[in-house]
């Protein structure tokens, strides 16, 4: 076998060598990769792992993992991959009961509310550019929706804590047709699992048409988080997440991005006013 590097990002490549194909991840610090070290260690001797190995490698800086073949990203508009995800995401959680993660030292605790306040603020003093694109009228409301339902959140119940993956986007779960993995804990933290259910569902509700009847069909379990947190369901994080991403974008790539955007903030913000009265029923 011929040895090859590809690079896959800025900071990734796929390595082939005698010994097969990997995955290489170089980190900004060897503080940050012992974190990503840490975790796996603690998730890939469990029975039936969900993740993929670290395999020991001379450079702290960098993790290196066998390449996972055949693997496509999830996709949350289809049933199967969701309830895989939900799954997977339910096995993290429960890792508390033989993982002490509140001793770690790798794990910092995370505050949602305080995120979120954070990011109405960025995106409101990037109001003109949203409103060059999509007009007056749906950016204010874009900032309403926000502004109300940062107003009504309830606390959530820090008495037990666990790892949250960080980031529930698609593409960090793969699945080879039998089996399905969680890739990419750069973001993992430490913080009450319903936040970490709340964020997914924001971002399974754009592929489903914005319908919480019909997830909650397909999950009652997660009827009485929703229920005791539904102010927090109607934050529209996925649309300031993406509008802050546009416009940090550099020219050449900015306006593919955004033709891609409107249609979705505006799909998004059609739904809306439905969205959160079914909730506010629940």
């Amino acid at each position: 076998m011929d040895d090859y590097i590809k690079q896959i990002k800025k900071n990734v490549w796929k390595w082939k060598n005698e010994n097969g194909v990997f995955s290489v991840k170089k980190y900004p610090s060897v503080v940050q990769a012992e974190k990503i070290r840490f975790i796996h260690n603690e998730l890939q001797y469990m029975e039936k792992p969900f993740v993929l190995p670290v395999i020991s490698s001379s450079q702290p800086d960098f993790i290196i993992q066998p390449w996972f073949k055949g693997t496509h990203s999830v996709n949350y508009g289809n049933e199967k991959d969701r309830k895989e995800v939900y799954s997977l995401l339910n096995r993290l959680h429960k890792t508390n009961r033989i993982t002490s993660w509140e001793d770690s030292k790798v794990l910092y605790p995370f505050n949602l509310v305080s995120k979120w306040q954070n990011r109405l603020l960025k995106i409101t003093e990037i109001a003109y550019f949203i409103e060059s694109y999509i007009g007056n009228y749906k950016t204010k409301h874009l900032l309403l929706y926000g502004e109300i339902a940062l107003r009504n959140i309830g606390p959530f119940s820090m008495k037990e804590r666990t790892i949250l993956h960080g980031d529930v986007v698609h593409h960090n779960f793969l699945s080879n047709g039998s089996s399905y993995k969680i890739i990419d804990f750069d973001l993992a933290v430490l913080a009450p699992k319903e936040m970490e259910y709340i964020l997914w569902i924001h971002r399974v509700l754009p592929e489903i048409e914005y319908d919480i009847h019909f997830l909650l069909s397909e999950f009652p379990v997660l009827e009485e988080i929703v229920s005791k947190h539904k102010e927090a369901l109607m934050f529209p994080n996925e649309l300031y997440r993406e509008w802050l991403y546009a416009f940090g974008l550099p020219v050449e790539r900015k306006q593919k991005f955004i033709d891609q955007l409107v249609p979705y903030t505006n799909k998004a913000l059609t739904n809306w006013t439905n969205l959160c009265y079914n909730l506010s029923q629940l």
